[in-house]
């Protein structure tokens, strides 16, 4: 039986050369590593750039000093929705802040962790909210989670933020104490349709998509929409979100004759659907969420079947701006979580982990949750690592207030493990909804 997943928009496709949830190409043309001390990453690109400014000399944090505690949750193994490498890039992250970094103020980060066995347990996530409010910490990093709406619940009541993962459900998009660095579904759709319809000249668009009702919202409310006020038909394909067959839905889709199919589902379902497009040779452009870009996903059906297809990614792939990000996330991962596909879900763990200690560095090792949540909701145009800049507070989309960076890229496969970057840049998906006055609405 293969279950779907709702379609995640956190994707970073892996390439050759070397970050939403596949990953971006480490960029040779941006910042070349020294040759450092031979120990630590960070000495291999002292006084570049990256987001925070100019990269300091290692140093290691206090280990005898009392730790500044910060939650993290995450589904790490099981048949629905396990992102093992999120927790991995939290625990990378946070051994280069404590080893490289000076943790923060010279106090050491102690991650807390809280992993679900039951993704769609909402007595679990209530527990782990529960566990966070305990135990003291200053915020808590998000992974995946398809019932984080009573996690949410307890973290709300007790004042603390969730910073970044994967967001999934309504709280997790809406809640003001939720701040998160993608687009979710909402933005992979919004992305598909923009790309489709402006760049690719589509005229009709199949939406393929799970009956899970946030990637059915996004489907219609998000990618839908977009593309009606384009000009676009589209034809909506649903389809049980436990399935162990899904050729009848495409087949559907294919039937309809499209210039263009978007496909809302991920995880186990990412595979077969492609397998089934692919039988049906189909000439429709086919976008799929980033997260199906994995090469353990692409390798199944055979990379010389689905060349061409589109995904979804929050990072770019041409990369010009001179920062080290990219770099020096690539060369921890190997350092700190040797044995962990990079080139996957782990970016979105590693970003999350390193925004939130930028803000605790800035405030000091004293912050209090307060001030964290203040300092992420009073966010205007902040450098993201190895992202979009991200704004804060509801002023980007107003229905989904957390959504601090939901800008998109559509990466093309041009080969094995190779993407290419097919939009122009940035989509700019708060812009693209206010243009076409689309009235945005929160998942259900």
């Amino acid at each position: 039986m293969a279950v779907t997943l709702l379609g995640v928009a956190c994707s970073e496709p892996e390439t050759t050369s070397a970050s939403s949830t596949t990953a971006l190409p480490l960029a040779t043309d941006s910042v070349e590593p020294g040759a450092g001390d031979g120990r630590t990453v960070l000495s291999r690109f002292q006084g570049a750039q990256w987001f925070d400014g100019e990269v300091p000399a290692p140093s290691a944090a206090d280990e005898g000093a009392e730790p500044v505690k910060v939650g993290f949750t995450n589904v790490d193994s099981g048949p629905i929705g396990a992102l093992p490498e999120l927790h991995a890039a939290a625990d990378a992250a946070v051994a280069l802040v404590n080893g490289e970094l000076g943790g923060v103020g010279g106090r050491p980060v102690e991650l807390v962790p809280c992993i679900l066995s039951n993704p769609l347990s909402a007595d679990e996530a209530q527990a782990c909210g529960r566990l966070f409010a305990d135990s003291g910490v200053v915020a808590v990093l998000g992974g995946i989670g398809l019932s984080n709406g009573p996690l949410i619940d307890v973290l709300e009541q007790n004042g603390i933020p969730y910073v970044g993962g994967i967001p999934l459900n309504n709280p997790e998009m809406t809640s003001d104490q939720s701040f998160q660095f993608s687009g979710g579904s909402p933005g992979a759709f919004v992305a598909f349709a923009q790309d489709a319809v402006e760049r690719l000249g589509a005229e009709r668009i199949a939406i393929l998509y799970a009956e899970y009702p946030a990637i059915q919202d996004a489907a219609l409310n998000y990618g839908a929409a977009v593309a009606r006020a384009l000009g676009a038909e589209v034809v909506e394909v649903p389809f049980p979100m436990v399935s162990q067959d899904y050729s009848a839905a495409a087949q559907k889709a294919a039937e309809s004759d499209p210039d263009a199919i978007f496909v809302g589902a991920a995880d186990l379902a990412c595979a077969p659907i492609m397998q089934a497009l692919s039988d049906l040779q189909t000439t429709a452009k086919v976008y799929m969420v980033g997260a199906c870009a994995d090469a353990k996903q692409v390798d199944k059906v055979g990379v010389e079947r689905v060349l061409g297809y589109l995904f979804n990614v929050e990072g770019r792939i041409d990369q010009s701006d001179g920062l080290a990000d990219t770099e020096i996330y690539t060369l921890a991962m190997e350092q700190y979580a040797p044995g962990t596909n990079s080139r996957s879900a782990a970016t979105v763990g590693f970003r999350s982990a390193m925004n939130l200690w930028a803000v605790l560095n800035r405030l000091g090792p004293g912050a209090t949750s307060e001030q964290v949540t203040e300092a992420f909701r009073s966010a205007r145009d902040v450098p993201s690592f190895d992202g979009h800049p991200y704004s804060c507070g509801g002023t980007l989309i107003p229905a989904l207030p957390a959504m601090c960076a939901p800008q998109e890229v559509i990466a093309e496969l041009t080969g094995p493990a190779q993407f290419a970057e097919a939009s122009d840049g940035w989509i700019d998906v708060p812009g693209v909804l206010e243009r076409l006055q689309i009235a945005a609405q929160p998942p259900g």
